[in-house]
């Protein structure tokens, strides 16, 4: 007959919180490898010398941006800037979005999964637990880093179901 060893109670949370983090470290690991974030300077890249005339800015396509007479201190000075960044910037943002709301469904498909790994009898309560927590904190950050671009009604949803989820789970395996 094979007996269980008991550790201490602090080595089991050890053990548990270890699960948590490692688990939502590979998490975030393979979701940067199958959905790479979008870099800046793919969108604008920096140029070494900002261009002081119109035309110089022109070619790089940059936006002038004028300044009024009365707020010119030099009369060499010149008289507006270029904005390299007014047309590439709002594409960049846009693939933000984008990658924002496909990386809230990846982590949020993962959280799910693990979720429902956790509750399902593998043995070893402290694995369990481990991947349910696990679950609970990728639904967590992937909530938390889509919430701005969220809608209200999304919102709604997204809390909504993972309420229900998460009551129907706790009804179905943990009946007192």
């Amino acid at each position: 007959m094979e007996t269980t060893q008991k550790h201490p109670k602090f080595v089991r949370w050890a053990v548990m919180l270890g699960i948590v983090i490692a688990l939502n470290i590979f998490f975030f690991v393979a979701r940067s490898l199958v959905l790479p974030e979008p870099l800046f300077e793919n969108y604008c890249p920096t140029r070494a010398v900002q261009p002081m005339t119109e035309e110089a800015c022109m070619k790089q396509d940059g936006v002038w941006v004028g300044t009024p007479e009365a707020q010119l201190d030099v009369k060499t000075a010149p008289a507006g800037y270029c904005d390299l960044f007014q047309k590439c910037q709002p594409l960049y943002d846009e693939a933000h979005k984008q990658f924002a709301m496909y990386s809230f469904v990846v982590m949020i498909g993962l959280g799910i999964l693990s979720i429902i790994i956790g509750v399902l009898p593998i043995g070893s309560s402290i694995v369990s637990t481990g991947l349910s927590y696990g679950g609970v904190l990728a639904l967590l950050v992937a909530s938390i880093g889509y919430w701005g671009e969220a809608g209200n009604l999304l919102k709604l949803g997204m809390s909504f179901v993972a309420l229900v989820a998460l009551i129907y789970i706790g009804i179905r395996r943990f009946k007192d």
